[in-house]
């Protein structure tokens, strides 16, 4: 019990005396977890929200849509086979185009009456149901189109005002939710209802056909297909066109939406994890030498090897539980928004599974043992009087280097020898970088996807899943520039920190304040510019894997390379020059951190 409570006065302390620390590694690792979680639960995000939608509005688990003037003999034909459990009353509806605030748009019209069917009962989700003169449009179609209660929609030559909008499971979400269309392809539409009779005179107004919907209810939803194939037999269609929908293949359509986001929102998840790691070293790194004081002092004390690790440890795997929680939470209360762009479906939240659950938090203790675990075992096995000396640490010699870097300028030799003495902070800085530019260039390549498109997938129905597209590649991209624009500087600062007795010898022997600021600059850049090198064909062939096959410009890659090693000299420059700024005589006078 009494190490346990050391251990926990110690983890009090630190977050107290520094909470700084804590804050940063906290919230790197809960948005990595946040942003995996989406991209594993957005699946099951999209099959709840359509059960509950389906359940909540009686929603069909058959659809059938014919083009006979009069479908009494289709209907009873349909309400004598075995496996029907319920069956509405056929539903008159066409195709057109309708205008609301200067916008034309596709759309099936729906004639309703004001009692509730039996099977498919559109959910109202503000104002109220269809009365003579006035419409109800489904809540995505209306979103996209920007119409509220109280604005006016045209159909034909009439327009009718908006009473109210709604959502349905008998038809995908928008831009796939018109479902009166006969014989030929399918185009993208909403879907709109009025009155039966407002429905017939708008028919007529604008020379439709039109096609009747008959929604059912099977007593085995799960048999859709086979029942599908039982029933519409060449043989019993006649020669009357029918076409049928199960709600299996409403939601296939509906995680279509989701199809190019979730992706980048698992790579994304895993490429902030690396960012998390860096974050996490770069942290270590900073307090290695208050943690080897520390480890001294325990040892000094009695306390063992294990102790020592455990002590150094458990404020990082306490902040990963408490990381892991917060990734979870707000993944799942992000999730409903995420997988449901067109605002088609219910939005409830459900907690997330098992595996998410795994995963998550295996994803953080990853980062936090990958990070910390190598620095603390490295204060524990260090000698106690040498880390409470805390001597300067000597330059391994590297004759092949010093030949290579003996004529080049004082900046270069001192960044380049600093760079090889620490090879795995170059390494975590090339990850960093690598991670960003390859988010920087799938956010590109996007774009220029996005630019060859046709004008109807750029500009119509499925601009909603193209712009929920590039909403999640830019909310992941910005995380990950955030997160990399903090490594930056705690790996600038941490090497400052830990070269500070090289530098000022340096500056002894005749070095300025400029020549080391440039030498932190120079050690920095190095590692980057591999990193920038890999990120961009990286970028490219996952976005290919998962998408089109479409490449940026070369102005616009070289731009953003060039950025992003500007961006890492820049950030690095600071803290460098606030270490150069101090006395060298000072620096070598300073005790441990």
């Amino acid at each position: 019990m009494g190490r346990l409570l050391l251990v926990w006065r110690l983890i009090a302390r630190d977050l107290r005396h520094r909470p700084g620390e804590a804050v940063v590694f906290l919230l790197a690792v809960t948005v990595a977890g946040a942003s995996l979680t989406l991209g594993l639960a957005s699946d099951d995000a999209v099959a709840t929200g359509y059960a509950k939608t389906r359940e909540a509005t009686s929603g069909p688990d058959v659809v059938a849509v014919t083009t006979a003037a009069d479908p009494t003999a289709v209907a009873r034909r349909i309400a004598d086979t075995p496996g029907v459990a319920a069956q509405s009353d056929p539903v008159f509806a066409f195709d057109t185009y309708v205008e609301a605030h200067g916008r034309t748009a596709h759309s099936s019209v729906e004639g309703r009456g004001g009692s509730p069917s039996v099977v498919d009962r559109p959910l109202v989700t503000s104002g109220t149901w269809v009365r003579p003169g006035g419409a109800v449009l489904e809540r995505g179609f209306a979103r996209a189109l920007g119409v509220h209660v109280g604005d006016r929609v045209t159909i034909g030559t009439r327009d009718y005002p908006v009473v109210g909008t709604a959502i349905s499971a008998a038809t995908s979400v928008y831009p796939w939710s018109d479902a009166a269309q006969g014989p030929g392809p399918s185009d993208f539409g909403g879907r709109i209802w009025l009155t039966t009779a407002d429905t017939r005179a708008a028919a007529k107004d604008t020379d439709a056909a039109g096609v009747h919907l008959i929604h059912l209810k099977l007593t085995d939803p799960a048999a859709t297909q086979r029942w599908q194939k039982s029933v519409f037999t060449p043989e019993r269609r006649g020669d009357v066109w029918v076409n049928t929908h199960n709600w299996q293949g409403i939601l296939r359509t509906d995680s279509a939406m989701i199809r190019n986001s979730r992706p980048a929102l698992v790579v994304g998840g895993s490429l902030l994890a690396v960012a998390a790691v860096v974050t996490l070293a770069a942290l270590a790194t900073v307090r290695s030498a208050r943690d080897n004081r520390r480890a001294a002092l325990l040892k000094a004390v009695g306390a063992g090897p294990a102790t020592v690790t455990a002590v150094l440890l458990a404020q990082y795997l306490l902040l990963t539980l408490l990381a892991t929680a917060l990734g979870l939470t707000v993944g799942t209360l992000a999730a409903p928004h995420v997988v449901d762009p067109s605002a088609g479906l219910l939005n409830t939240l459900g907690p997330p599974d098992a595996n998410t659950v795994t995963a998550v938090l295996l994803l953080a203790v990853v980062v936090a043992v990958t990070g910390a675990l190598g620095p603390a075992l490295r204060a524990a096995r260090t000698s106690t009087v040498h880390a409470l000396a805390d001597p300067a640490h000597l330059l391994t010699r590297h004759p092949h280097l010093n030949a290579v870097t003996a004529h080049l300028p004082t900046s270069f030799l001192l960044g380049v020898r600093l760079l090889a003495r620490r090879p795995g902070r170059a390494v975590l800085a090339s990850a960093s970088t690598a991670a960003t530019t390859l988010m920087v260039t799938a956010l590109l390549t996007w774009h220029a996807e996005l630019d060859v498109r046709p004008d109807f997938s750029r500009f119509g129905p499925i601009d909603v899943r193209a712009d929920q597209t590039g909403q999640v590649l830019l909310a992941v991209t910005l995380a990950m520039v955030a997160l990399s624009t903090l490594n930056t500087v705690l790996l600038g600062w941490s090497t400052a920190v830990q070269a500070r007795h090289t530098l000022a010898v340096a500056r002894t022997l005749g070095a300025t304040p400029g020549q080391v600021t440039a030498a932190l600059c120079v050690a920095q850049l190095l590692p980057a510019v591999p990193g920038v090198a890999a990120g961009v064909p990286a970028g490219l062939a996952l976005y290919w894997l998962f998408g089109t096959v479409v490449v940026p410009p070369a102005s616009s890659l070289l731009a953003a390379a060039l950025a992003v090693l500007l961006t890492v000299g820049t950030l690095t420059a600071l803290p460098a020059w606030l270490h150069a700024r101090v006395p060298a005589g000072r620096a070598l006078d300073a005790g441990p951190a």
